[in-house]
């Protein structure tokens, strides 16, 4: 899924840097659902834009899976023109370029580049933004292509790469569920007093608290079972869920803590087996989806996304693993427990629906259906479970850790 190549530096595209606070486009807009708005943007432009925006010499490209965003890998030289740059960093940067609807939301992104930094000030870690040579940490940029079409205008950012391997690209295993567990009973510990007056005036169609939001794109999904089961999803959602809002903690969240989020390192290199080499979080990536919300949130989120790619046999403990690693930083309360199973499937259909939404937009970007092939068998297995034998189960998890 990934595309290597060098530089050429024969460019067929440009862009342009605007004013944020005199452009007119850049003022918040409603999205369209049916407008497809990943940026129109290709790798050949990588390099001129890195080094006009940050002065840094790109060597290489590399183009990284991505969902309506683009990101890149890249390569850098030791030749520099940034008084903001110190230090080449020797394992790289990413490049990310948002998508149009989230471009329009500057205060969003700023909000989201507030709570990095303070998460990474308190020990959480992360990517560092790189400020550009105006000293900014974002810029907007429009493309113009060889057909001297002008696309945008684009949020670009630089921050580092963390090294290290991707949970996906880990053993699917009790101990490292539980160190992600443990990681996000800490993230949450540290956001607890954390705020941003922008936090709350905007919602994302990937909030989990919204998934009622999901019958406007039911239309996506082909399947007939699917689509109901999405719907008796949906109807508990809004009948039991919703009116219990009241009653679960308030907090700032990541929004997206998912097997593609997580950098991990090895924790036992006395192990012969891979595959029961435990890993711990090693960082954290893409705050894009981080709101003002509850906690129980990430919980559900986390559980879903990491149940998808687990093997079958497993799949019903991936949560008992987690929630006895986030119980040792904090805890869920009685409300939160009991409504956690329709979270999780909530959670599943969102990913589910938008998915088949996205890939009807743009036929083209596979990333969007990864969770297609297992994420439906998953969804019918786990709704159709009876509640109280799967806490049942994730209890006694809980108690033996």
């Amino acid at each position: 899924m990934s595309e290597t190549q060098t530089v050429d530096p024969t460019m067929e595209a440009t862009m342009e840097s605007l004013d944020p606070a005199t452009e007119p486009m850049c003022e918040p807009q409603e999205r369209d659902p049916n407008v497809d708005v990943k940026p129109k943007v290709t790798v050949d432009m990588v390099p001129d834009l890195v080094w006009r925006l940050y002065g840094l010499k790109v060597l290489e490209v590399k183009s990284l899976p991505s969902y309506s965003d683009l990101n890149f890998y890249i390569h850098v030289g030791n030749e520099v023109e940034n008084e903001h740059i110190n230090v080449v960093s020797p394992d790289g940067y990413v490049l990310k370029i948002l998508n149009s609807f989230q471009s329009t939301h500057q205060l969003h992104i700023e909000a989201n580049h507030a709570m990095i930094r303070y998460v990474q000030e308190r020990g959480i870690p992360t990517q560092t933004l790189q400020l550009n040579k105006e000293g900014n940490d974002y810029s907007l940029e429009k493309v113009t292509d060889a057909n001297n079409d002008v696309h945008g205008p684009y949020i670009c950012r630089l921050s580092s790469f963390c090294p290290g391997k991707i949970f996906f690209q880990t053993p699917y295993i009790a101990g490292s569920f539980q160190n992600v567990g443990q990681f996000l009973g800490k993230l949450h510990h540290v956001l607890k007093d954390f705020e941003h007056p922008f936090y709350g005036t905007f919602k994302s169609n990937w909030s989990l608290v919204d998934v009622p939001g999901l019958r406007n794109f039911l239309h996506a999904v082909e399947d007939n079972k699917d689509r109901a089961m999405v719907a008796e999803v949906i109807d508990d959602f809004e009948k039991n869920v919703v009116p219990e809002f009241e009653n679960f903690r308030k907090g700032s969240i990541h929004g997206d803590v998912n097997d593609r989020n997580l950098v991990m390192r090895p924790v036992q290199s006395d192990i012969i087996d891979p595959s029961e080499c435990v890993h711990d979080v090693a960082a954290i990536l893409d705050f894009e989806d981080s709101e003002r919300s509850y906690p129980v949130m990430d919980v559900a989120i986390a559980i879903a996304r990491m149940t998808i790619e687990c093997p079958v046999d497993t799949q019903l403990e991936v949560g008992g693993h987690i929630l006895s690693g986030y119980n040792k930083y904090s805890s869920l309360n009685e409300a939160e427990k009991k409504w956690l199973k329709t979270l999780v499937c909530g959670r599943l259909c969102t990913s589910l629906v938008l998915g088949a939404h996205a890939y009807s937009l743009n036929p083209g970007n596979d990333y969007v259906l990864k969770t297609k092939k297992k994420g439906w068998p998953l969804l019918h297995r786990l709704w159709g479970e009876d509640r109280d034998a799967l806490y049942a189960r994730w209890d006694k998890l809980i108690a033996s850790a």
